[in-house]
């Protein structure tokens, strides 16, 4: 099979408008015992973040993160160094 065999006509045009919003950024500050806080850009509640594997995590440069308010995934825009 190549690529000429696929069928594209099951995607439906509107999944690609939201393609692009799928990542909304959210700015990050620096908590007390390495934490970070970051406001939710949907909901506008604040989220903790203390976990530390998802801290680690956080350290890359287009670090997504899912948000334990709203469910989507938001890409961490400004996190201040030294801060994990």
């Amino acid at each position: 099979m190549s690529i000429h065999d696929l069928s594209w006509d099951p995607i439906h045009n509107s999944a690609y408008g939201h393609m692009r919003s799928l990542l909304r950024p959210a700015a990050a500050t620096p908590r007390a015992h390495g934490a970070l806080r970051y406001r939710c850009p949907i909901t506008g509640s604040f989220v903790l973040l203390t976990d530390e594997t998802t801290l680690r995590s956080l350290g890359q440069p287009s670090a997504r993160l899912r948000c334990a308010d709203c469910g989507e995934l938001h890409l961490i825009a400004s996190i201040v160094e030294g801060a994990v």
